[in-house]
């Protein structure tokens, strides 16, 4: 299913599996639909650094949260890449 391990952010830095990104806003195209429950539990992921599951081949950043595995998605522009401190 994973088309791809690479993609970019909106800020032209590549995004691969694994990096951490910062979820800067969830789309009206991902919560139209959604209970409102659904709503403020993705919304409370608003402004969080969290892991790139997947990225899928049609370009979507694949997210997962409590060992639920793939939970939502959402394109490169809505994520910015954010760089691990060196050690």
């Amino acid at each position: 299913m994973n088309g791809g391990t690479q993609g970019s952010s909106n800020h032209t830095r590549p995004i691969s599996v694994g990096d951490s990104v910062l979820i800067m806003a969830i789309p009206g195209w991902l919560t139209h639909d959604l209970p409102e429950e659904e709503v403020q539990r993705l919304l409370q992921c608003e402004g969080t650094v969290t892991q790139v599951l997947e990225i899928d081949s049609y370009g979507y950043l694949w997210f997962g949260a409590n060992d639920e595995g793939r939970w939502f998605c959402l394109t490169r522009n809505e994520v910015e890449k954010v760089e691990s401190p060196s050690l």
